[in-house]
């Protein structure tokens, strides 16, 4: 829940480690659990791969928030 809160604007991996002090490859692993589960898109900007949340992210995260 933590990681899919911080992608209000899209972030790259190393953005998310070093606003979380995870590591790069837990949150690698992390982003592909999400991706895998339709929370998460990647898409590639130049060298950087940028990380957003999708609707169905969105959609859990306010789940959450209610809850």
């Amino acid at each position: 829940m933590a990681i899919l809160a911080l992608l209000d604007l899209p972030l790259s991996t190393t953005q998310f480690g070093e606003q979380t002090e995870i590591s790069l490859p837990a949150v690698c692993q992390h982003l592909a659990v999400l991706r895998h589960s339709g929370l998460v898109t990647s898409r590639r900007a130049g060298r950087t791969v940028l990380n957003t949340r999708t609707e169905l992210g969105d959609a859990l995260l306010d789940a959450g928030h209610e809850g």
